[in-house]
């Protein structure tokens, strides 16, 4: 069952959501890597809800609590906060660490992202 696009730009996930979501989508997936407490995750936040919007339809943004879901964070083998992870038919393509300007992202998704 391929999973409905949000109807908010970036929708919060859990971690057993996220097996589904990231790796059972056939199309692109962005997934943020956050936490509230961090003042550079909070900074890059309503830039991934405007990468959300620039790739509606095309790709789907998702966001996950890195304290909450430390595990998965950690099998992803991620390391530090924030983190945009870019799925694409199951598989890791991109790593994005720390905070990028809105223009250099949309740069780097272009060559995953039609």
């Amino acid at each position: 069952m391929r999973p409905e696009i949000p109807r908010r730009p970036v929708s919060h996930i859990t971690d057993s959501e996220f097996e589904a979501l990231a790796f059972g989508s056939e199309g692109p997936v962005l997934v943020f890597f956050g936490s509230r407490r961090c003042k550079i995750c909070r900074q890059l936040f309503p830039v991934a809800e405007a990468i959300a919007h620039d790739f509606q339809g095309r790709m789907n943004v998702y966001g996950v609590d890195a304290g909450k879901y430390r595990l998965l964070f950690q099998s992803l083998r991620l390391r530090g906060i924030p983190q945009l992870v870019l799925f694409l038919n199951g598989e890791v393509k991109l790593r994005l660490g720390g905070f990028h300007p809105h223009p250099v992202l949309v740069e780097q998704l272009k060559q995953w992202v039609p």
